[in-house]
């Protein structure tokens, strides 16, 4: 019986932080979620958040500061859950199941709405998420260049050739065209995506009955 690895993703609940803060935190979810970043003002979350927007500028310096908090929490979260399954006693093959499953818990908590006010952000919001990107990438190096030492990942590929192709896909997968053929189903996408670059076009192996 293989090692189950945890790949759940969890979501930032911001109790560990002062009230109003956590306040502020929670409420800008909310409204990122139902409107997209782009669309929400300092004064929207104040208002339903029922705090004073001397209170929000005592926690941020604008609404930015919160997407750059609210993100860094939850890219951390999942960045957690994937040291795990890197280092889990298990397969690659265990692994890269476990990395699907995480992939499909981080997508499946975000809206396609907040999603693609992301991908069409400022000039900040690009800059925060390109940081993140690189960190995600930087973690798959790690991921691919274990699966080598340890005989499971050919070891005649080269590691840049790899995460380029990674790389690629995913600018592919994040365009708006891939979102309107899965009718922005992102947890369809993000699945048939992690798939792909995993097992190529024969897909998943068949569990055994």
């Amino acid at each position: 019986m293989p090692q189950r690895i945890l790949s759940e993703v969890q979501l930032p609940d911001f109790q560990d932080r002062p009230k109003k803060e956590g306040d502020i935190l929670r409420t800008a979810e909310d409204l990122f979620m139902q409107f997209g970043y782009d669309r929400v003002s300092v004064e929207e979350i104040c208002r339903e958040a029922g705090v004073s927007k001397v209170t929000f500028y005592k926690y941020f310096k604008n609404k930015f500061g919160v997407l750059d908090e609210y993100m860094t929490v939850r890219l951390e979260l999942g960045m957690e859950v994937f040291n795990k399954i890197r280092t889990a006693d298990a397969s690659l093959q265990d692994k890269m199941k476990a990395l699907i499953a995480m992939k499909e818990s981080a997508v499946s908590h975000f809206t396609p709405v907040f999603y693609k006010s992301l991908l069409s952000g400022d000039e900040m919001v690009q800059a925060f998420m390109q940081e993140w990107i690189t960190q995600s990438m930087n973690a798959m190096r790690n991921f691919l260049e274990d699966g080598q030492k340890s005989g499971e990942i050919y070891p005649g590929y080269s590691v840049d050739f790899l995460l380029h192709v990674w790389t690629s896909m995913a600018e592919i997968a994040r365009s708006e065209s891939m979102l309107s053929m899965y009718n922005d189903d992102m947890v369809k996408l993000s699945k048939d995506f992690m798939n792909f670059l995993f097992y190529g076009t024969t897909g998943p192996p068949q569990e055994d009955k």
